[in-house]
Formats: C-alpha cells, sequence, structure tokens
C-alpha cells in the first residue's frame, strides 16, 4: 500500500494527499513548486491548501509577500487519530445501548413443496443450533422418508439437539438428540412451526406445502417464550384421562 493510499484511508482527498505528500517532501513551497510537482493547476492548489490549512495539516509562512506553505508533522496525524478515537470510546457505550434498543425489520421468505422442506431441514443443520418444533405429526416423514432419516443422523453427528411438541396419538421418528412432549389436539393448529437460529418456519401442509420463513430475534424470542410455555405445562393428567374416557366408551359399545 502506498503513502498515497494510506492517506486516502485516513479521509484525505487524494489531491490533498498528493499536495501534503509534496510539502513533506520540499519542507516549504510556494504554490507554483507545489502545482509543477503535483500536477495539479495552481488556481484549485490554493483551494486545496487551504481545505489543509483548516484541517490543520499545513501552515505557512509569508516571506516578500508570497507565501510558503509547510506541511504537519506526520505525527500530528497520529495524534489526530488517537484523539478521535478517544472521542469514539467516549461515545460507545451509548452507540451499543442504540443499536440494541433498535428494533430490527423482519425479513420474510416463501417456499413451497418438497424443495421448500428440504431447504429448512438444509438450513437447521447449517445454523448448527438447537431448535423447537410445534405440532409435530410426522408430515416430515411422510413426505421426505429418506431425507427425514437422514437429517436425524446428521443433528446427532452435529450435537444438535431439538424439543418437539407431538399431537397426541401421533408416533414420529426421533434421535437420541430428542425430547419430545406429547399435547392434547385442541392445542394444535393445521401448521408446524419451527423456531431455530434467528428464524419461525411456519409450514402449511396444503397441496403443495406452504413455508414461511420469517428472519427476525423479536419474533424467534417470542415464539420461543410460547413454546416454553407450552413445554412447562402439564398435560400428562389430561392425556391419561381423554385415554381413561376412550376406553370407557368402548367398553359401553
Amino acid at each position: 500500500m502506498t503513502n498515497l493510499d494510506v492517506l486516502k484511508k485516513q479521509g484525505l482527498e487524494e489531491k490533498e494527499a498528493r499536495i501534503y505528500l509534496s510539502l513533506l517532501k520540499f519542507g516549504e513551497a510556494g504554490v507554483t513548486l507545489i502545482s509543477d510537482d503535483t500536477r495539479i493547476e495552481r488556481t484549485l492548489c490554493y483551494s486545496i491548501i487551504n481545505k489543509l490549512i483548516d484541517k490543520g495539516l499545513v501552515s505557512y509562512i509569508v516571506e516578500n509577500n508570497v507565501k510558503y506553505f509547510m506541511a504537519a508533522s506526520p505525527e500530528s496525524l497520529m495524534k489526530d487519530l488517537e484523539e478521535k478515537k478517544k472521542e469514539l470510546e467516549e461515545v460507545m457505550p451509548d452507540l451499543i445501548s442504540l443499536s440494541k434498543n433498535r428494533v430490527r425489520k423482519a425479513k420474510a421468505e416463501i417456499y413451497q413443496g418438497k424443495e421448500g422442506i428440504k431447504f429448512i431441514l438444509k438450513d437447521i443443520i447449517k445454523q448448527g443450533k438447537d431448535y423447537l418444533v410445534f405440532g409435530e405429526e410426522g408430515q416430515f416423514q411422510k413426505m421426505l422418508p429418506i431425507e427425514s432419516e437422514q437429517f436425524m443422523v446428521k443433528i446427532e453427528e452435529a450435537g444438535i439437539k431439538e424439543k418437539v411438541l407431538v399431537k397426541e396419538g401421533k408416533k414420529v421418528v426421533k434421535s437420541k438428540n430428542s425430547r419430545f412432549k406429547y399435547v392434547p389436539k385442541k392445542y394444535f393448529s393445521p401448521s408446524t412451526t419451527v423456531v431455530y437460529a434467528n428464524k419461525v418456519a411456519i409450514i402449511v401442509w396444503s397441496e403443495p406445502s406452504i413455508i414461511i420463513l420469517i428472519e427476525n430475534k423479536e419474533i424467534s424470542d417470542s415464539y420461543r417464550s410460547y413454546f416454553y410455555l407450552l413445554w412447562r405445562m402439564k398435560f400428562s393428567e389430561f392425556l391419561k384421562s381423554n385415554k381413561l374416557n376412550k376406553s370407557k366408551k368402548k367398553r359401553k359399545k
């Protein structure tokens, strides 16, 4: 990287940097010499030099009614950067606080059919984080039997864990990294929801299936909270009662 490139990275325009380097080389010089050396038109040179004076990078002396310009020492550039860094460090806590409080826009995408389901399964593996499932009824295995088996092997290998709310009476494939809880039918909708990373995938099992993928931390966190609300509920007694009622009805018949 050249000296010119470095100065441009520090916020100087190209012609400002060329004039500053020219003045460093000469020590002090009149505008004609600077113009000849940098090949910048004389009038424009004056304008740029005045900008550098305002920035504290150039000073001048007058001899016999002629101005001779001098570049500030390169150390002054370092001092200026240190002052800017200090100012930034002082306001950094406020900037971080503003960033955290900002509500980020949600990104939404729509997929269809088997390829859409495959994308969600691959994306869960790619994100590499534990995930949650509402409303599992075995649809994944029914639609993609081979891919579902492969997916279970991959989450075991990656150490990804799943928690799944399963509709009562349904049998689904699980891995050693799976934890299931059976939930009464009345708590289920026709769709399945998968929460992973900062994403929520809502799958409508129509023909073809439709997947709405939302990417937003606030939304995914709210779905997680709702999931764990259901997860902590005591459904076991309710399910036992249902089984008893069903067996009684069979006996009466």
